[in-house]
């Protein structure tokens, strides 16, 4: 897919990854929409940027995903990649007393915001002449953390409804990619002491697998995960989660 004078819609393009993705697709000519819910932060990569469109919208409400599809419809300049990266990971235990409100407020950003832009955008998009959505989950769909239950089902959750929009639009111009970061350098990792990658990095790989046609996308030690959860599954599972149960729960 070539990027240039094309229009992407970055979903938490404001910070951490998706601000990587966004610097990283404005220098491949292409026009970004970013979408997220911090004003400031909007306006401080807008500054930065120049040639990005924004838009505050709270992706866990679903009147505001629709006023965010909405927008990106009614624009002149047509959608031709969408990128699927806001969410939130949390770490918390199942028997506190707030579960299950976390549990939908993770569910309702993670899940299902990227589910509902797929699905209403897709007729726009198998309509274009080269087009592709991005769904960010993470390496640990391989050995997901136990003690974030919300982010480990909400990943799970799009890698396998990544792979049934791919198998439903085999045979159209779109791509349907599915990038799978490790554990990024960001605001959500800042408590855990393990090996982190920086985002810049996770953004080129990404450009570099669109341009290339790749499906799979999985940049450093994601290949690593992905190859040991095939050979030792329970070993690396057992591994990641004594590192991530260093992390206090919330």
């Amino acid at each position: 897919m070539n990027l240039g004078n094309k229009k992407a819609l970055v979903t938490g393009g404001g910070a951490g990854i998706g601000l990587a993705i966004t610097r990283a697709l404005v220098a491949a000519g292409t026009h970004v929409l970013i979408a997220g819910r911090d004003i400031a932060r909007l306006d401080r990569v807008k500054a930065e940027l120049g040639d990005v469109t924004t838009i505050q919208v709270d992706l866990s409400v679903q009147s505001e995903r629709e006023r965010l599809i909405a927008a990106t419809l009614a624009s002149e300049r047509p959608l031709d990649l969408l990128v699927n990266n806001a969410g939130t990971m949390q770490y918390f235990a199942l028997n506190d007393s707030r579960a299950l409100a976390r549990l939908d407020a993770e569910l309702a950003l993670d899940l299902h915001a990227p589910l509902h832009l797929s699905t209403a955008l897709l007729p726009h998009l198998l309509a274009r002449p080269e087009a592709a959505i991005v769904n960010v989950t993470t390496g640990l769909i391989y050995a997901p953390f136990g003690n974030t239950p919300g982010y480990s089902a909400a990943k799970a959750g799009l890698h396998e409804f990544t792979r049934s929009l791919r198998w439903q639009t085999r045979g159209t111009a779109l791509k349907v990619i599915e990038l799978m970061p490790p554990t990024v350098e960001t605001a959500l990792t800042r408590q855990y002491d393990g090996p982190k990658t920086d985002p810049a990095r996770i953004a080129a790989a990404l450009i570099d697998g669109i341009r290339k046609g790749r499906d799979e996308i999985r940049p450093g030690q994601t290949k690593a995960l992905y190859a040991m959860s095939r050979l030792a599954p329970d070993y690396i599972y057992r591994t990641l989660n004594k590192a991530g149960d260093k992390v206090p729960l919330d």
